[in-house]
């Protein structure tokens, strides 16, 4: 599998420039303990994805009229008009209250500074009063409780994706975030590979059986797509900017790679398809993740190279020298 990133540096307001050889995270890196915490990033030498998915790293920033909740929104919008769009409220801190038999939200703080949208700030977490039973969807969060025990000093997860939040201990709701879901987090960990260890040492398909396409998606699944991205894309980013409070809008260029593989000097055409598209919000960063499939057998020790190019960028970089040759 040939696998490629290009990358964008933006501003707030659309500007774009190239990012050279942005760096492709080689395996899953998590925050601390990868029993107990979240992804920082998600490894992406995955040999396929099935369609799309879109990660978002970042911060919910207060502006100066916020107070106690934020919001923040990420919508997309493809070539084809198809529309996406998710958002997320961020809570100042808060913990339950007693009110005669029933505990209640307590009321939140005012947000000073900036929340990490981490999946350590949403529902999930061990249950303090069963310290075994953890959150299968979320083991890094907070805010879990088996039966609704032992509510005293519970913090509420800070993190929600609404309409409808979370109202009794008692409740479980799903982990509201945008960033990458651990292998072993549930829905993940339904989907699992049988490994054919003696085909592994031989170079051959590791697995014993047909794996599930979705096996290497990372993303929640309100953030998957069916197809491949393609074409130009136009990103709306809202709340995720420091002194930033109408919407960033980024319209992203149509990518145009042209894939050799050459081999005893016969090149033959590949084509490859982006299958993640990941917001480094912070960094004020995009990046595309493209994948391609080579054919190959472990039993051919032909040797061979592969050859890339991005047509796109390469003409827009000759206009950009006429333009100044003018």
């Amino acid at each position: 599998t040939l696998v490629f990133k290009v990358g964008y540096a933006f501003d707030t307001v659309g500007n774009l420039l190239p990012v050279p050889h942005p760096p492709i995270e080689e395996a899953d890196r998590y925050r601390g303990d990868p029993e107990t915490s979240s992804l920082v990033a998600a490894g992406e030498l995955a040999p396929f994805k099935k369609g799309g998915e879109l990660l978002l790293y970042g911060s919910a920033y207060p502006c100066g009229s916020c107070g106690h909740l934020l919001q923040v929104k990420v919508s997309l919008r493809q070539r084809d008009s198809a529309f996406w769009s998710k958002e997320l409220w961020v809570f100042g801190p808060r913990s339950w209250q007693r009110k005669l038999l029933a505990a209640i939200p307590g009321a939140a703080e005012i947000i000073t500074q900036p929340v990490d949208l981490v999946y350590e700030n949403a529902y999930g977490g061990s249950d303090p009063a069963n310290p075994g039973e953890s959150f299968a969807a979320n083991p890094a969060g907070v805010g879990f409780s088996l039966r609704g025990l032992r509510t005293k000093g519970l913090l509420l997860p800070r993190i929600e994706c609404g309409p409808h939040f979370i109202a009794s201990p008692a409740n479980h709701v799903p982990p509201a975030g945008f960033g990458p879901l651990a292998p072993h987090w549930e829905p993940r960990s339904r989907e699992t590979a049988e490994i054919d260890q003696e085909a592994l040492a031989a170079g051959g398909c590791p697995w014993d059986r047909e794996p599930a396409e979705t096996l290497y998606n990372s993303a929640p699944l309100d953030q998957r797509f069916d197809q491949p991205f393609e074409g130009e894309l136009s990103l709306k980013l809202r709340g995720l900017f420091a002194d930033t409070p109408h919407d960033v809008v980024i319209n992203l260029p149509q990518v145009k790679p042209l894939i050799q593989l050459v081999i005893n000097n016969k090149s033959s055409p590949l084509s490859a398809l982006c299958d993640t598209l990941i917001i480094h919000a912070d960094q004020m960063q995009i990046h595309l993740v493209f994948r391609c499939a080579i054919a190959w057998s472990s039993k051919n020790r032909l040797e061979g190279l592969v050859s890339l190019r991005d047509l796109a960028a390469e003409e827009q970089e000759r206009r950009g020298q006429t333009e100044a040759h003018d």
